[in-house]
């Protein structure tokens, strides 16, 4: 058992929380981690990792880590700017000069990359069908390809836009510069210094300790292969107490320098000063007044979080080894972050504050596309003698989703309590774009107001 960080009540509400989302069905297994101060708090795998259901899953257990790699991969990215092997303001033109397209490479900067604002067409939903359809691992060459065919979705800087496409393209930046293969500089950089244990997939198919990947379709627990050949957007594994203890050796200097873990989490500003929430490789926010860090990784469903809280010196991780599962990591992290922090459910109509000015707020949003997201235009509308807002589908004729005003342009949903919506204001101080915020951490895209 892991050293006693948490008191034993909230043991026990970690253990049920895990038990019942796994009772629910629709996952083959899950893996909860907790630490605390640099060391492991709670660590405990539910359900198991194999088909037959002989293998349990533990919090030993490797698991995919999915997006989370992204942060991974930033940080790789950001020690090597330590030892000057790159900048930020370098130019893709620079970086890979093979690019197919000059004009688009002598725009994009790595900072652009790695923090979604290159405009760069997510390649994902492309190049993932030719892989479903053939079984063929994707090449440089099938990149590129897509990269020449597809124009910016905006110019370099102008907008947010999460895109897997940054960071296939800082991985192959990395072999570049170092003229190593990628999980190689992820040893000397990540594992060496601190003694932890992440790996590519493509390294550890075959372990043991393994889970393999399930996806929850037509009722039924299905068996899908690994996707070996992901790397920087992706394809990284770990087990939940790895991925617990990684925080501290983000943050105290080990990996990267503390100024460097500061930039990390400090969110990037667009060219018209609008707060995108999301730093280099790393997503930010509040969860419950606690400010946090991380990411999120997975599909259909989110199948891994890692989350910090900095102030807190705590880290939550979860790690779900089923795709299109109702045991959605990120949900379930809300509730384990509940029972950490000692916090209940928002109650978000006894703490509404109904007194303020809803017309700066009002208007029309739009988003960049996104194939996770879609491509979304949203209205945000007041009524007479209504004291809530509501947001809706542009030109919906339907009342809409009720927010509720928590201060600070941050509004609650009335069906996920522990979500939020934060407008963001430009150079000249108006209401300009919203951020969405599930259970603590950006996500989703965008919404820019549109100008009349």
């Amino acid at each position: 058992m892991c050293e006693p960080l948490v008191d034993s009540m909230v043991i026990k509400q970690i253990d049920s929380i895990g038990e019942t989302f796994l009772s629910k069905g629709g996952v083959m297994g899950l893996a909860i981690a907790v630490a605390k101060e640099g060391k492991l708090a709670y660590g405990r795998g539910f359900g198991y990792i194999d088909s037959a259901k002989t293998k349990p899953a533990t919090d030993k257990s490797y698991f995919l880590m999915a997006s989370v790699s992204k942060l991974v991969c930033a940080t790789i990215t950001l020690k090597l700017i330590e030892e000057k092997a790159l900048t930020l303001d370098q130019t893709l033109y620079a970086l890979l000069p093979d690019y197919p397209n000059e004009e688009q490479a002598k725009k994009i900067k790595l900072r652009h990359l790695l923090t979604h604002t290159s405009g760069l067409k997510d390649y994902a939903e492309v190049i993932d069908s030719v892989y479903i359809e053939t079984g063929i691992n994707p090449t440089t060459t099938d990149y590129y390809e897509f990269f020449r065919t597809h124009k910016l979705d905006f110019e370099p800087g102008t907008h947010f836009n999460y895109s897997n496409s940054g960071f296939i393209l800082m991985a192959m930046i990395i072999e570049n510069i170092t003229n190593k293969n990628f999980g190689e500089v992820l040893n000397r950089t990540i594992n060496e210094p601190t003694g932890l244990d992440i790996k590519l997939i493509a390294d550890r198919e075959f372990d043991d300790r393994t889970t393999s990947f399930f996806e929850f379709k037509d009722s039924t627990l299905m068996y899908q292969p690994h996707w070996t050949w992901i790397k920087g957007d992706g394809g990284l594994t770990a087990t939940v107490n790895d991925l617990a203890l990684f925080p501290f050796y983000w943050s105290n200097g080990t990996i990267v320098s503390e100024e460097s873990f500061a930039d990390m989490w400090t969110p990037t500003k667009l060219t018209d000063g609008i707060n995108t929430g999301y730093g280099i490789g790393v997503r930010t926010g509040k969860f419950e007044g606690e400010y946090c860090i991380g990411h999120t990784g997975g599909n259909k469903t989110t199948s891994a979080i890692m989350k910090y809280y900095p102030n807190l010196k705590t880290s939550i991780v979860v790690m779900v080894n089923t795709d299109s599962s109702p045991a959605d990591a990120q949900v379930i992290e809300g509730f384990v972050s509940l029972a950490v922090l000692k916090k209940p459910i928002p109650n978000l109509e006894r703490i509404a504050i109904d007194d303020f000015d809803p017309l700066p707020y009002v208007g029309d949003y739009s988003s960049s596309p996104n194939m996770y997201y879609g491509e979304e235009n949203l209205s945000i509308v007041a009524y007479k003698d209504n004291p809530h807002l509501y947001k809706k589908p542009t030109g919906s004729e339907t009342l809409g989703q009720k927010l509720y005003n928590l201060g600070d342009h941050s509004f609650g949903y009335e069906r996920f309590p522990m979500d939020r919506i934060i407008f963001e204001t430009d150079t000249t101080g108006e209401i300009a774009a919203f951020n969405t915020y599930w259970n603590g951490l950006r996500k989703g895209g965008l919404f820019k107001k549109e100008r009349r």
